[in-house]
């Protein structure tokens, strides 16, 4: 597969983002937000820049966990499946292509000054400039892109400056002349002009170092473009009064006229027409880049996809997305439909804060960011939350932007994509997999290991996903529970799936030294261990194959519990846990290597025998002494804990061979005092009920809590689906 060549450094980063934002944004947008809210128009700036900033942020992260061209298209794609991202990446293609040819249509407004030319060929000649700027490299556009960012940003520097010289405060009032709700539409409005920002994600392929370049570039360019728009807005309400401004299509030529007369306002409407073209430029650059990353994906023809032998620019997507903008200038009222692919990148923005979250809570093990968004996952939440709000304030248009821009990726996927793919996204191997159990799957793995041979049964599966404490001690407690049979230690990989398994190397280094620790330990424990490193796409379904066609009684994990930066449970196997047809030990090591003394607390219910069988399987492994402890309510009458007392002891007769004492525990508050004795022991076994409800599964149970601030390390035995 060809790559892009990364040629663009933080500078280009920064100049590519702005651009993308200084331009209609500014040089129009402020007349139609005045019309709406008068001189609290800069406020509106302001507020619209804090929505977008949680996007800008999660981009950042997601950009540098998948720094490829596509951009969005990618992140979601991957995070929601090849649905979910083809309309994503066909709308976005379209509505910043249609963004783009209303910069070329805003160039109009600001030609009327200078020149009586024909607006249409005038537009489409610059747009035929643009198209072959682009096909000859992006370097190119870059270098000449920095300089008409730097040019805006001086020249609207000194209009400020000189507005504040002439600024008169009595045309701030009346602040409001449409009330909280006019605000709002306002905010909801120039939101559109910061919908560059992260336009610069989609060339993540060609950027130098993106795990430094890309955050900084974007958080660097909302800053900067922010403030310009909050002060050039500010500065309009002090001169002019609403009436002067609303509506007014070329407002920043009527202010730079009013301030330098007619020689400052010629210098300001090449600027706004410069500015305007780089911003129909950039918005090209970024487009051109969905389709190139869909053709790569199978969702388009593989030629959209081709680049240039020379120039190594994807020529196909660049001219398709050429010929869509001029229809566009020829056959559309711009104006309206820019405004609906605004609302479509809003939704666009809300969930690319729920990817992160999805990513982050998943634990994907290949989503490694360089970058990762500060303050989460509230910022991403706060990111849902106002994007929302704004959307709910477009009301009908977010609709109509959704079925207008939307369709088109709805179709592309059912008529052509979905017959040529099989990806499901993340969520898709993440959530309900009722193909795992309602029919025996006899098909080959689908990992790169497809020559492996499962024959014959093994009694334990350890199922090992890369970051465990000691895969050694998990070993070893799988090779306890053998009883003289076979043990598979399977070291699961999971890889993107639009990464093929031939794209990934030999064994990695950490892998060759676990298989060397592995064999060692089977000689030492005189274990018939068998060991294979596996990458998969699936891993639930791999560890739902292995298990079944080694026909296993145990699958030994290891307990992920919360990590740093995420808020729920980690459990790699996620909803099959709850349908395996073997049993589940879940372990967390807290670095107790010697155990001596074993603690194992039972429910009464009806996998007691094998959560104490368990128990002591560990202890006469380990020499240790049990303590079976069953935890009662305080309320309890004393000849019911007689009763229990002495089905405990019946039961612990039955079942253990080991140095075995029982304990009733009256208590109130079972996980607080089960806590407090753990504390004289260095093992503790608990069972865990089979079937678990979503919020249990995600937020814990009292089993959970219990593992996550026991002092001693921790075993959970969890019985196996029945058949």
């Amino acid at each position: 597969m060809k790559t892009l060549e990364r040629t663009l450094g933080l500078s280009a980063v920064i100049s590519v983002s702005i651009s993308s934002m200084l331009g209609s944004g500014i040089f129009v947008l402020p007349g139609v937000a005045f019309a709406q809210t008068g001189p609290s128009t800069y406020l509106a700036y302001m507020l619209a820049a804090l929505c977008v900033l949680p996007a800008a942020m999660s981009k950042s992260e997601l950009a540098t966990a998948m720094p490829t061209s596509g951009g969005t298209y990618v992140y979601l794609e991957r995070t929601f499946g090849p649905l979910v991202g083809t309309v994503a990446g066909l709308g976005l293609w379209l509505s910043l292509l249609l963004k783009s040819a209303f910069a070329l249509i805003g160039i109009g407004a600001y030609l009327s000054v200078i020149t009586h030319w024909p607006l249409i060929p005038t537009v489409e000649m610059v747009l035929l400039g643009i198209v072959l700027l682009n096909l000859f490299g992006v370097g190119k556009v870059s270098k000449s892109i920095i300089v008409v960012v730097v040019l805006c940003i001086l020249g609207l520097l000194t209009l400020i400056g000189l507005g504040f010289v002439k600024a008169e405060q009595g045309h701030m009032e009346p602040f409001m002349t449409e009330g909280v709700e006019g605000f709002f539409a306002a905010t909801a409005l120039v939101f559109v002009s910061y919908a560059g920002v992260t336009k610069v994600a989609a060339i993540a392929e060609e950027v130098k170092s993106p795990e430094r370049n890309l955050p900084r570039g974007i958080l660097v360019s909302l800053a900067i473009v922010s403030i310009l728009y909050a002060l050039v807005s500010y500065v309009l309400g002090l001169l002019f009064p609403q009436a002067a401004i609303a509506d007014n299509l070329k407002p920043i030529h009527t202010m730079a006229q009013y301030l330098g007369g007619e020689v400052l306002g010629v210098v300001i409407a090449v600027l706004a027409i410069l500015t305007m073209a780089s911003m129909a430029n950039a918005g090209l650059l970024a487009a051109s880049r969905f389709p190139f990353a869909m053709a790569r994906d199978r969702l388009l023809p593989y030629f959209v996809g081709r680049l240039h032998q020379r120039f190594l620019t994807p020529v196909w997507s660049i001219i398709f997305s050429g010929i869509v903008v001029a229809a566009s200038v020829f056959t559309l009222d711009v104006g309206k439909i820019a405004k609906l692919a605004s609302a479509f990148i809003l939704l666009i923005y809300l969930m690319e804060n729920i990817a992160v979250i999805v990513l982050r809570e998943l634990r994907v093990q290949w989503y490694k960011p360089k970058y990762k968004s500060p303050l989460y996952p509230w910022v991403q939440i706060f990111g849902v939350l106002s994007t929302g709000v704004l959307l709910l304030s477009m009301k009908s248009l977010v609709v109509v932007a959704i079925l207008t821009i939307g369709v088109p990726g709805l179709l592309i996927y059912f008529l052509y994509a979905q017959r040529r793919i099989d990806r499901v996204g993340v969520i898709g191997f993440r959530g309900v997999r009722k193909d795992l159990i309602e029919k025996e799957d006899h098909t080959l793995f689908q990992n790169r290991l497809e020559f492996l041979e499962l024959t014959g049964d093994a009694n334990v599966v350890v199922a090992l996903f890369g970051k465990e404490r000691s895969p050694e001690v998990l070993i070893e407690m799988g090779a306890s529970l053998t009883e003289g049979g076979k043990l598979e230690v399977a070291h699961v990989t999971e890889i993107p799936e639009q990464t093929t398994f031939t794209d990934i190397a030999d064994e990695s280094p950490q892998v060759r030294a676990l298989r060397r620790r592995i064999n060692a330990l089977a000689v030492k424990q005189n274990v018939s261990v068998r060991f294979d490193p596996i990458l998969a796409h699936d891993v639930m379904k791999t560890i739902h194959q292995i298990s079944s066609r080694l026909h296993c009684d145990w699958l030994v994990t290891e307990w992920g519990g919360r990590s740093r930066g995420t808020f729920t449970l980690h459990n790699p196997i996620g909803w099959l846990r709850n349908h395996l047809q073997c049993n589940l030990i879940t372990f967390r090591d807290t670095g107790v290597r010697y155990v001596r003394k074993v603690l194992v607390v039972i429910q009464g219910g009806d996998y007691d025998r094998l959560v104490l069988s368990t128990a002591d399987q560990f202890a006469r492994n380990n020499e240790a002494k049990l303590t079976v402890v069953k935890v009662v309510g305080t309320k309890l009458p004393d000849r019911e804990v007689n009763t229990a007392t002495m089905l405990l002891s019946t039961l612990v007769t039955s079942c253990c061979h080991s140095q075995t004492e029982t304990q009733i525990l009256r208590s109130d508050k079972r996980g607080e005092d089960i806590l407090s004795l753990a504390v004289e022991f260095d093992l503790l076994v608990l069972g865990t009920k089979q079937k678990q409800t979503l919020w249990e599964t995600h937020f814990g149970t009292e089993v959970d809590n219990i593992i996550a601030q026991a002092p001693c390390s921790v075993v959970s035995v969890q019985a196996g689906r029945e058949i």
